[in-house]
């Protein structure tokens, strides 16, 4: 069918780490802020998915070279291989690519004229775009720089939860959406970070320079362990101080034996893709967890707190 491809180059499955920090900060914006616009949430939610098929879409035309060579493609790593496999053309992408980027202009354009939401949302969209198109393509090229894993790290938490609490709550002065990003920001270091292990002898050889080449395996998967463990620290340090609401670091430590076995698994013996697989699953949950979990919190202590 014609659009299994598109559905393969969007790869969908990583857009759930981007919704949920942004679905969180609509949360939080209402739950400080006491006024919800669904209509706002729905046209951000659409702006956020056309970022990150920028992202992916540009990244599969970058990684041309890399994805040539890889035969260690997943659902997590080396791209989509819709280009190599000739399944689309390296035109459909870059038109596609264009034409989100077009279009999330001109929602946010909405967002600001229809719906008054404070023109300063085109700073948070700016950051997107810059950040999806340059991960990959000159002249930033990050993720062949050494930067790819801190830039997304940033992106799919800071960015994200402060566009998503800014479209409800406009340029207002708060800390808890600050105190909200940190977990989600470690865990989707430790995420990124584990889906280039796979790709590590593909970019090595297209002199892609991810923390895996740069570190070494060894202390790569160790900084993968302390960023996990971080998470949860960020969340006990949060709940303990007072800076999110009881019930939502209390929901959020329920992932707390999740996170106890995706160190175990790095702490132990096994090794190779199967070892890769388990982890890249794990902190794709342990990331959607601390992306949700706060946001159920959130709403319960607004209803019942």
């Amino acid at each position: 069918m014609i659009y299994l491809p598109w559905l393969r180059a969007a790869r969908l499955q990583l857009h759930t780490i981007g919704f949920a920090p942004l679905l969180l900060g609509n949360i939080a914006a209402w739950y400080e802020q006491g006024h919800f616009s669904w209509i706002r949430l729905g046209v951000s939610a659409v702006i956020g998915l056309l970022l990150h098929l920028v992202t992916a879409f540009f990244n599969d035309i970058a990684d041309i070279r890399t994805d040539e060579i890889n035969a260690s493609r997943s659902l997590f790593s080396g791209g989509s291989g819709v280009i190599v496999e000739g399944l689309l053309q390296r035109s459909d992408l870059e038109r596609a690519a264009i034409g989100a980027i077009y279009l999330s202009i001109f929602l946010t354009y909405i967002l600001v004229v229809m719906l008054q939401v404070h023109w300063w949302i085109f700073l948070f969209v700016g950051w997107g775009l810059v950040s999806g198109i340059g991960y990959s393509l000159p002249p930033l090229k990050i993720a062949y720089r050494g930067g790819g894993e801190l830039l997304v790290m940033v992106t799919y938490s800071i960015a994200l939860v402060w566009f998503g609490y800014f479209v409800q709550a406009g340029p207002v002065h708060s800390l808890l959406p600050w105190v909200l990003s940190l977990p989600i920001g470690f865990a989707v270091f430790a995420l990124i970070t584990v889906t280039q292990f796979p790709d590590r002898e593909a970019d090595l050889q297209a002199q892609k320079r991810s923390l895996v080449i740069l570190m070494g395996e060894s202390r790569t998967i160790r900084l993968v362990a302390a960023a996990i463990i971080l998470s949860i620290l960020a969340v006990l340090i949060a709940l303990v101080t007072g800076a999110i609401p009881v019930v939502a670091g209390l929901l959020s430590l329920l992932c707390l034996p999740l996170a106890y076995s995706l160190v175990k698994i790095i702490k132990g013996k096994e090794s190779g893709m199967s070892m890769y697989a388990r982890l890249c699953q794990g902190t794709l949950l342990l990331t959607l967890w601390l992306g949700v979990a706060p946001a159920l919190g959130v709403i319960v202590d607004r209803w019942f707190g």
